[in-house]
This record gives C-alpha cells, structure tokens and sequence, in this order.
C-alpha cells in the first residue's frame, strides 16, 4: 500500500461526519454512535451520509463497528485497497484500542479475559452463547478511572467475535453501561434519566495497521468524562 498522511479533509468538506485520515486508498472516519455502517433497510447509514459528501467514490467498510460504537471506522476507496486492508485484519497485523464505561467496579485493576463466546450476536440471559457454538476468545483490560458507580477502562482485543467486549464486561458482571442488549434496561433507562445522555459506553479510540504503520486515533466523547466525573 502507498505511504499516506493525513488530510485536513474535515475542513474543506465540512461534514458533520468527523474525518480522521483521507488518501487515495482509504477514509478514516470518527464513527457517530447509533448509526449503522450500511443498512439495507434505511437510507440512514453511514455509507449513505458519506455518499452525500463523497458522491463519485465507492465506499468498502472493511471492517464494522457496531450501531451503538462510536469511534474509528475505516473504509477503502477501491476493491485492492479493500482487500489488502481486510488481509490485515484477518492476520490480525494490527492493535485496536477500545474505551468503555463499566458499570460498578472492577476488582482488578487489570488482567485478561478468555471466557469462550460464540461469534454472533446473543442475549443478556446467556451473553456466551450456546456451548457448542463458542470458539476461543481473548480481551485484555486495564482500568483508567473508577468512581462510585462507574469504571473506565481500557480493551485491547487480542481475537476478534462478534460483540466480545460486550459479552467479556457482561459475563463478569460489570457490563458496558447503556448496552441494550447485556445490560439491565432498568439499570440503562436509570442512567439515561440521571445523566441526560442516551448511548452505549463503548467507543474505538486507536487503530493502529502494523503493516503499514498507519495510526488512526478519535478521541474520548465527552459523555464518557460526563459519567466518570470531569
């Protein structure tokens, strides 16, 4: 892949999507929390706000945060682009840095989780999922801050499952504050009611592509700092 450097594409453009990194090959984006990457039922997708800005380019998203993530998302511009990218996701030659909100405290200050998961999207009344469907898992943890109520930590996914920081926080009974699906609705609707912020805790802060030494980096949303007391 070409080596290539940021752009201040955000200020020319002025979407109200922010642009982490611009290039021939790719499109770096600070992912909005509650908006799909592409739904095929809804025009509201990030694919369709950013076809707006960028009418005569293809979009590959080549990897997908969830609807209730924010945080970076990377799409390439062309399908050798696509696929270089998506080859270093599947050999797993790069770091994600993930930041989340905990609900209570963690005991430990750091340390691993390797609970089996299933690789789709499960229930609160069994976040691992059936037996014989869950594979090998891995998320390391590291707490930032803690208050009363809350604990701020860092993830860094070592495998990568569908919903794994989600279903590794639920399982330890700390799950992400504001996730609809493992969390208590109760406990959520609580907060929202408290706090005046209505979302899921969990943003992807860095993404770093070994390979190619590219850094990707959205910062901490305000709501986080709002829950954790500054």
């Amino acid at each position: 892949m070409n080596k290539i450097s940021p752009s201040n594409a955000n200020s020319i453009l002025n979407l109200p999507i922010n642009i982490l990194f611009q290039s021939r090959e790719l499109l770096v984006v600070d992912k909005p929390v509650g908006i799909s990457i592409h739904n095929h039922d809804s025009d509201e997708n990030l694919i369709s706000l950013l076809g707006q800005q960028f009418p005569n380019l293809k979009l590959f998203p080549v990897h997908r945060l969830d609807k209730e993530t924010s945080g970076v998302q990377i799409f390439a511009l062309d399908e050798k682009a696509a696929a270089q990218v998506a080859s270093i996701f599947q050999n797993r030659q790069l770091q994600k840095k993930y930041i989340g909100v905990l609900r209570g405290q963690l005991k430990d200050d750091e340390g691993t989780w390797k609970q089996s998961l299933t690789d789709k999207a499960e229930g609160r009344k069994n976040p691992a999922g059936m037996a014989k469907d869950r594979v090998d898992c891995e998320t390391k943890y590291k707490v930032l801050k803690k208050n009363s109520f809350f604990t701020l930590c860092e993830f860094d996914l070592i495998t990568g499952r569908q919903h794994q920081i989600r279903k590794h926080t639920a399982l330890c009974n700390h799950p992400l504050v504001g996730d609809p699906r493992y969390s208590d609705p109760k406990y959520n609707q609580k907060i929202f009611k408290i706090y005046s912020t209505e979302r899921m805790f969990l943003h992807c802060e860095r993404l770093e592509l070994d390979s190619d030494q590219l850094k990707f980096k959205a910062d901490l949303p305000e709501d986080f700092m709002k829950l954790m007391g500054n």
